[in-house]
């Protein structure tokens, strides 16, 4: 509303004022300038999240950019209509507005000093300079006035500054009197809670950056699974880490959600590579059935979602011990842009009883005489659930039959990014093709019709091995073959490898292209291997989901495999050669960690000076330049804080170029990162740091140029 006020006044000006008839084409020239800058400014405003996100200085430039020439176009124009008109009635309206505005910045980007300072100039210096020289004691009357007022907005906006600084380093600098206020249990508790998570933290960092390196040695296909489900693992213990965080800022309403548009499917089907083995390990099955009408893209906070899920994963395999769990995920469009998300994970364990189930997600974790490892116990993790979910603004409940299992269930308003393209080559190798699938669990047959349907395909189940067998040799007598069989292990493992073999080695079912499903303890078993040796058997691992599955079916008919696209300009040689010419320090004290990070950046194809200590990189930043630093924050003696202060004082004091840090810390508790900016440093990296987090960062804030081929120029 504030940017399009400037129309407003102007149209009021021109038009109502009569300027425009006296002088249209100083008018029409005024105006085009007017609307210029005003959709610059709705430009910056509607496209703040891909610009920001895409590098917050870059946005800070173009923001005080349009600031500078908003501020300089209405400073010129009161001093225009003094030097046309006089100080008349059109005069005080834009002046009005002027003071309105001015006064208005003093609430709003407060570390911006410097560009609301040159805002006030360029707003009432071309009026001061002509009131000035107008000569008349009115006009020196109204060029004190608005002086006065000019030099009252410079003395507060620092103020403001000074008092918004503080409070930044309020937390940093620590009670000023030596008397310390007496600490609760509860601040004692939560204190104990950050240090403990930053402590593991800091092993998990180095132990998921190794796994990360690993992925780009040469693997074959089984060791790259047993590393992806050692990688899916480690998230897992990560996310049992967050839990611990997630529900002492519960506790203290102190949540916050990250919303961005996601691939919801593909981060399910992690999910499902991580706990399949886990409940094939407990004698379980784990099934997953997704509506083929959910988008491709949902805004929502990805983290805290599959937080949820996980957690619920996690307590279907513990509390059940025999039978299958199911996942179901259902989205119904609610408007032209949104919709609910509805998920359910059903069990068939022991169930709860009524009494249980009523106080599931109440705060009240272990009482007088209940064993904390029985079945009654379910930990905090649901209680962390229910408020993530709350905080969405959707529901969480379950449903319980003793003896028969229990379904959880949550309900989420999203919002949707549409995207109907579909494997058309894929769709046309298949031609509609006809499966049956046998001794699969339920929730894997009801999936694989999903995902056949949306490939214009049709899937029936087989009651049992020996009769899909002669299913196949009916359909063949009569000339209504069946084109693909999917036999499943999950009933009887010898029987399914037996039928295997049959069709195989029948010479008039051979038009049936067969697919195995098995766990990754199977696929490694020597009649499996003999079977994918001897026929190139296609085998996939349970759980299965669609990315699974149309890989394998691609495959089956034909068609290339699609390999991943690695990074384009990386794969320049002009590329490359630049990366190399960057000069990065990494300021690590841990050895291990300094051998993950600086792993990572050796791929991304950079170059990287190591230090162990504040000191020595101190003295290093001031006798060679550097490009980025990646700075450790908890370091012993010198902290990575006192290290950013000192170097930031250093580059104000030589007048030099601001060197971007990036802060890489384990510690990840509540106002951390206000300490960071506090201290100077630009960008925040959590560890466990990942590879594409990492390279989104360096790509945010490296130059166009490296700083010493900017030197040599």
């Amino acid at each position: 509303m504030g940017v399009l006020a400037a129309l407003l006044v102007y149209a009021l000006v021109f038009a109502w004022g009569q300027v425009y008839q006296s002088f249209e084409l100083e008018a029409l020239i005024g105006g085009g300038a007017v609307l210029l800058v005003t959709a610059y400014r709705l430009w910056l405003v509607a496209r703040f999240d891909a610009l920001y996100g895409a590098g917050p200085a870059r946005w800070r430039r173009l923001f005080g950019v349009g600031l500078a020439l908003h501020a300089l176009l209405w400073g010129l124009l009161p001093a225009w209509l003094i030097w046309r008109l006089g100080t008349g009635f059109n005069f005080f309206v834009v002046i009005l507005y002027n003071v309105g505005v001015t006064t208005a910045l003093g609430s709003s980007w407060m570390a911006g000093l410097r560009v609301r300072q040159a805002y006030i100039v360029l707003m009432f210096l071309p009026t001061l300079a002509v009131l000035l020289f107008a000569g008349s004691l009115h006009d020196w009357v109204l060029a004190v006035l608005i002086g006065s007022y000019a030099f009252y907005l410079f003395r507060l906006y620092r103020g403001q500054y000074e008092t918004f600084w503080h409070a930044m380093t309020r937390e940093r600098r620590g009670p000023l009197d030596r008397k310390q206020p007496v600490r609760s249990s509860t601040e004692v508790q939560l204190s104990l809670v950050y240090r403990l998570a930053h402590e593991l933290r800091t092993p998990m960092n180095s132990l998921m950056g190794m796994m990360s390196l690993l992925e780009d040695t040469r693997l074959n296909d089984e060791q790259k699974d047993y590393l992806q489900v050692a990688g899916q693992s480690g998230k897992l213990l990560l996310t049992l880490i967050d839990d611990v965080l997630d529900y002492s800022r519960i506790l203290s309403r102190r949540i916050t959600l990250n919303s961005d548009y996601f691939d919801f499917r593909a981060a399910i089907e992690q999910s499902l590579e991580a706990f399949g083995p886990m409940a094939q390990s407990s004698g379980l099955e784990l099934s997953c059935v997704i509506d083929r009408m959910l988008p491709k893209r949902i805004r929502g906070d990805r983290e805290r979602l599959m937080q949820v899920l996980n957690n619920l994963f996690s307590n279907a395999i513990k509390f059940s011990e025999r039978g299958e769990i199911r996942l179901d995920v259902d989205f119904t469009v609610e408007g032209e842009s949104g919709g609910v998300l509805r998920v359910r994970v059903s069990d068939q364990g022991a169930g709860m009883d009524p009494e249980t189930l009523r106080h599931l997600f109440q705060d009240r974790f272990i009482e007088d005489g209940q064993d904390v490892y029985s079945s009654h116990h379910t930990g905090f993790g649901l209680l962390v659930c229910k408020g993530l979910i709350d905080a969405m603004g959707g529901a969480l409940g379950a449903e319980s039959v003793p003896g028969e299992g229990s379904t959880f269930w949550f309900t989420v308003p999203v919002q949707m990014q549409p995207d109907m393209r579909e494997a058309q080559s894929l769709i046309r190798a298949l031609d509609g093709a006809q499966a049956v699938v046998v001794g699969a669990a339920s929730g894997t047959v009801a999936s694989i019709q999903e995902e056949l349907e949306a490939l214009d395909c049709q899937a029936s189940s087989a009651m049992g091995y020996d009769h899909a067998l002669q299913a196949l040799r009916a359909g063949h007598r009569e000339q209504s073959d069946f084109d693909v069989l999917f036999v499943d292990t999950w009933s009887r493992p010898e029987l399914a490898l037996n039928l295997c073999r049959n069709v195989l080695e029948d010479p008039s079912l051979r038009p049936v292209r067969l697919v195995l499903l098995a766990t990754i303890e199977e696929r490694s078993h020597a009649a499996v291997q003999q079977l994918i040796d001897k026929h190139d058997l296609v085998v996939l691992v349970r759980p299965v989901h669609r990315t699974v599955l149309r890989q394998g079916l691609a495959r089956l008919v034909g068609l290339q495999r699609q390999m991943p696209v690695g990074d384009a300009p990386l794969q320049t040689p002009e590329e490359r050669q630049r990366r190399k010419r960057f000069r990065l320090m990494l300021v690590e004290d841990n050895e291990v960690n300094q051998l993950v990070t600086r792993g990572m950046l050796s791929k991304l194809g950079f170059q990287v000076k190591t230090v162990s200590n504040g000191e020595t990189a101190l003295a290093l930043l001031e006798q060679e330049p550097f490009d980025l630093v990646l700075m450790d924050c908890m370091m012993p003696e010198m902290d990575g804080f006192e290290v950013t202060r000192r170097l930031r004082e250093i580059e104000q004091d030589k007048a030099s170029l601001r060197t971007p840090v990036v802060a890489v810390t384990a510690n990840t508790a509540e106002g951390v990162q206000a300490r960071c900016l506090a201290a100077g440093m630009d960008d925040f990296l959590a560890k466990p740091v990942h590879l594409d987090a990492l390279e989104t960062v360096l790509r945010r804030w490296l130059p166009e140029q490296p700083a010493k081929d900017e030197e040599e120029q």
